[in-house]
């Protein structure tokens, strides 16, 4: 019973105040924190249209040659100028990058920081504004690289020596001038990039596990015990919470949030397998659906699934052995598909593109699901080096109308998205990869294994 009561009394840790003139953290070890019930969130939670949208079935491993579909998407590249948060937009999605392509280096950084246990920059969360890489390193050091001068401006460490043991793992969001951080030992805080120095900073007690939204002053970040929270983001108070299902085992699996500003609704995927659809303007919850497998007996197993991406009213969920398509009004599945997909699905007008883990790259149908071609990604590779060593897959972009696939040994494919062709092949790093692929103006960016900061154009 004591080390329960003791278990009991560490989660109700508090939240804390920063001397932004000197420094040095407060004492908050006397400093009540709410209790993690739902606040806020209408009560009538009963009736919210929880459903078990469960299923399972023979995944698809075969290729499929293009029928002669009349092939009808019609996207303009995207030309953006900031990276303001993971995945670049709050839907998580953008159907199509552009970029100069013409795939020359014109730089390279210096190491951006040392390698960690993790190994590699994909732990480490990369945002870019106004022309500046901002990422951190596993002490937690958050520095500003200019990619003008071609050197880091600005470096701030926000933790205590007591902290310098621990790997800090940082989610980033930027919203003028401001940089918003939430990290793995439970702390919210907000930097002034102009100003350089810390605006609010609160410690909530339990490490934040989610990528970051904002809207209308709100931000909003969710715990590893599968708690949302809106957080007033002028003073990082509370504004509202709300406890979903917990997840007593964690898994690699991060809560991830996804933001439909047209209609204020949040989308909240959970470590637990559950999806909410949240109203912003009066809290209430539109819908929970649950893609966990409910015959389960106990907690034994473990959700896994990709980012959930958004474009006008189709929401993509992913997990371990499926993708479906969603109705975001309604939560009604539009259609399912039996697949182990890999990475995050990118989905357009009127396609989704997936990669499975059997190297399969497949395009579907938005209306119904069918699968419109399916191509083996290593199939139509001529270059045998090139085919021996693209392992790893990294990232999936559409770039220029073109399906760029990367490894995370530095090699890029690029498909025919119309049919799934390969049409280019190249290694493009010595280095290998070891970020998300960005774009932005006309250039192309990521880090390599060495840590440093490579651009195209």
């Amino acid at each position: 019973m004591r080390r329960l009561s003791f278990i009991f009394i560490t989660i109700l840790c508090t939240s804390c105040s920063f001397d932004n003139k000197t420094g040095i953290w407060k004492d908050a070890s006397n400093l009540p924190v709410d209790d993690r019930v739902a606040e806020s969130i209408s009560n009538d939670s009963l009736s919210r249209g929880y459903e078990d949208v469960f299923t399972q079935s023979k995944i698809f491993n075969e290729e499929k040659e293009s029928s002669k579909f009349f092939y009808t998407e019609d996207t303009t590249p995207l030309r953006i100028t900031n990276w303001p948060e993971q995945y670049a937009t709050p839907t998580n999605n953008i159907s199509n990058f552009f970029y100069s392509g013409n795939k020359i280096l014109l730089s390279k950084s210096p190491k951006l920081g040392k390698s960690s246990s993790t190994g590699n920059f994909f732990k480490r969360k990369i945002v870019f504004y106004k022309n500046n890489l901002i990422s951190h390193d596993h002490k937690g050091k958050i520095f500003i690289y200019s990619l003008k001068s071609k050197k880091k401006i600005f470096e701030y460490n926000f933790y205590q020596k007591k902290f310098k043991k621990y790997n800090k793992e940082i989610n980033f969001i930027v919203n003028k001038n401001i940089l918003y951080a939430a990290d793995n030992l439970g702390y919210l805080y907000a930097l002034d990039l102009e100003k350089k120095s810390i605006v609010w900073a609160k410690n909530y007690g339990i490490p934040f596990r989610s990528n970051l939204k904002f809207t209308n002053n709100q931000l909003f970040v969710a715990n590893q015990d599968n708690v949302i929270y809106s957080i007033d983001s002028s003073t990082g108070d509370k504004k509202w919470k709300f406890s979903t299902q917990l997840t007593l085992i964690k898994s690699d699996f991060e809560n991830t949030f996804a933001l439909d500003l047209s209609n204020n609704v949040l989308f909240f995927l959970n470590t637990s397998g559950e999806l909410y659809s949240i109203n912003i303007l009066n809290q209430n919850v539109n819908w929970v659906l649950n893609f966990k497998n409910s015959s389960l007996a106990n907690d034994a197993e473990l959700f896994f699934s990709q980012p959930i991406v958004l474009k006008y009213n189709n929401l993509i969920i992913t997990t371990e052995n499926a993708v479906l398509n969603l109705n975001t009004s309604t939560g009604k599945k539009n259609w399912d598909f039996s697949i182990e997909p890999i990475l995050k699905p990118i989905i357009t007008i009127n396609y989704t593109y997936i990669l499975s883990e059997n190297n399969l790259l497949i395009c579907l149908d938005n209306t119904n699901g069918n699968v419109l071609w399916s191509q083996n990604i290593l199939k139509n590779i001529k270059d045998k080096k090139i085919k021996k060593n693209f392992n790893s897959v990294i990232d999936l972009k559409i770039v220029n109308n073109k399906i760029n696939i990367y490894s995370k040994n530095g090699h890029l494919l690029s498909f025919n998205p119309s049919n799934g062709n390969l049409s280019y092949s190249s290694k493009i790093s010595k280095n290998g990869i070891s970020s998300e692929i960005f774009f932005l103006n006309n250039n192309m960016l990521f880090v390599d294994n060495a840590n440093k900061l490579l651009k195209f154009n």
